[in-house]
């Protein structure tokens, strides 16, 4: 089962990380926005209808928890919300307080993101 038709957000401050993950994103079906920004992101959820934002919590500019509150507010609630860090407590717990679905830390092994976005439920 692919991610055929789903419209998958990915935020992270890393080139290579945010390419990586956008091309497996593609490679499974979904299509892909990406961006750097924390503000960026947050234009883009208020703009668009994402089924699924991938979101790292250390951006350069917004606080995961923040970000996360605002991608839920604009999509009052439709969109799932997975949250990747390098960091573990406290920013797992604000992230999941904030409304993330789950929350990976990093080195996150790609398959456990894959199987948890194709759950029931959240693939199209």
């Amino acid at each position: 089962m692919g991610l055929d038709g789903l419209r998958i957000l990915v935020i992270e401050d890393a080139p290579d990380i945010r390419d990586v993950f956008s091309m497996l994103l593609r490679a499974e079906g979904a299509e892909v926005v990406a961006t750097g920004s924390g503000r960026e992101a947050a234009e883009l959820a208020r703009d668009g209808s994402f089924d699924v934002v991938l979101s790292d919590l250390g951006l350069p500019d917004i606080p995961g928890d923040v970000l996360i509150r605002q991608i839920l507010a604009a999509s009052r609630g439709r969109t799932r919300v997975i949250a990747v860090t390098g960091y573990g407590e406290p920013f797992v717990t604000r992230a999941r307080q904030a409304g993330a679905d789950v929350v990976f830390t990093k080195p996150v092994e790609w398959t456990r993101v894959l199987d948890y976005i194709k759950r029931p439920g959240l693939a199209a």
